[in-house]
C-alpha cells in the first residue's frame, strides 16, 4: 500500500509562494499608480489653475461716448471727427501703463474725450520684456472681435487686474483671459477660439513693429495730431499727462 501524500507539508510550502506571488503583484500595482500620479502631476495637470481667480470687471463707458475702429484695426474712444487725434502706444503688462489707466485716464476722458476734443486712439507696443504683454493685446482684440465695447472693458479688466495675471505662465493666462471673458458675459467658446489664432498675433506684432520704428522712449507714449510727445523732461506718469494735456490746449489754441 502506498503512503498517502504528504498534504500538510503541501500545503506548508504552497502557502508561502503563494503569499510570496501576491505581494510582488501588489507591489507591482502601487509602483504603477505611483508613476502614474507622477507624470500627470507633471505633464497632465494644468500649470497654476489655482490661479484663474475672479476678476475686477470695470464698468463699460457711458453710451454717451462715442467709439470705433479705425481702418488698420485700432480701437478709438470719441467722436470720429473730433478735431485733435490722440495715439496712446502702450503694453498692457507695464506698470507704468497700469498706472495710467488706472489713476489718471478717466480725468482724461472726462475732459477732452467726453466733450468731444479728443478721439483717443489705443495702439498696441508690447515690450519685450513682459512675457504677457502680446497675448494681453491679443485677448483685448479678440474680445473686440465681438463688440468695440467690449475691447475696451476687456482693455479695462486688463489694467486693472495687472497684478493678478503678470506673473502667471503661459498657459495659465490664457485660462485665465477665458475666465475674464466669462465674467464679462462674451461667448467664452469664440474668445477661446479667437486668442489661439495665428493670425490675431500676426496683427498685435505688426502693430508692435510699427510702433518699435517711431523710436518710442518707453510705455505709455503719446502723439497729438501725429506728433509724438516729447516726455524726456518727465519724472512721472503724472508729468507725461501734463505734457500731453498742453500738447492738446496748444493744438486747440487754448
Amino acid at each position: 500500500m502506498r503512503n498517502p501524500k504528504p498534504r500538510g507539508r503541501a500545503v506548508q510550502t504552497a502557502a508561502p509562494v503563494a503569499r510570496l506571488r501576491t505581494f510582488y503583484i501588489a507591489f507591482a500595482v502601487i509602483a504603477v499608480l505611483i508613476v502614474i500620479g507622477v507624470v500627470y502631476n507633471i505633464y497632465g495637470k494644468p500649470a497654476e489653475t489655482a490661479k484663474t481667480v475672479v476678476a475686477t470687471i470695470p464698468a463699460l463707458r457711458s453710451a454717451d461716448i462715442a467709439m470705433g475702429k479705425t481702418d488698420d484695426g485700432r480701437y478709438y474712444i470719441g467722436k470720429a471727427d473730433a478735431p485733435v487725434t490722440v495715439v496712446e502706444y502702450a503694453d498692457y503688462q507695464c506698470p507704468g501703463c497700469g498706472f495710467y489707466a488706472n489713476s489718471l485716464s478717466a480725468a482724461f476722458e472726462k475732459d477732452f474725450v467726453a466733450t468731444g476734443k479728443v478721439r483717443l486712439i489705443y495702439q498696441d507696443f508690447p515690450l519685450p520684456m513682459h512675457v504677457n504683454s502680446v497675448h494681453a493685446a491679443i485677448a483685448a482684440r479678440c474680445a473686440g472681435n465681438q463688440s468695440v465695447g467690449a475691447f475696451w472693458q476687456y482693455h479695462d479688466v486688463l489694467f486693472a487686474n495687472q497684478n493678478q495675471w503678470k506673473e502667471l505662465e503661459t498657459v495659465a493666462f490664457k485660462q485665465q483671459n477665458i475666465v475674464y471673458a466669462t465674467q464679462m458675459g462674451l461667448d467664452s467658446t469664440a474668445f477661446a477660439a479667437c486668442i489661439d489664432v495665428p493670425e490675431s498675433e500676426r496683427t498685435v506684432r505688426d502693430f508692435q513693429k510699427k510702433s518699435n520704428a517711431l523710436g518710442l522712449p518707453g510705455t505709455p507714449s503719446f502723439a497729438v495730431q501725429g506728433k509724438i510727445v516729447d516726455a524726456s523732461s518727465a519724472k512721472s506718469i503724472d508729468d507725461i499727462d501734463a505734457l500731453v494735456r498742453t500738447a492738446i490746449s496748444a493744438t486747440l489754441g487754448n
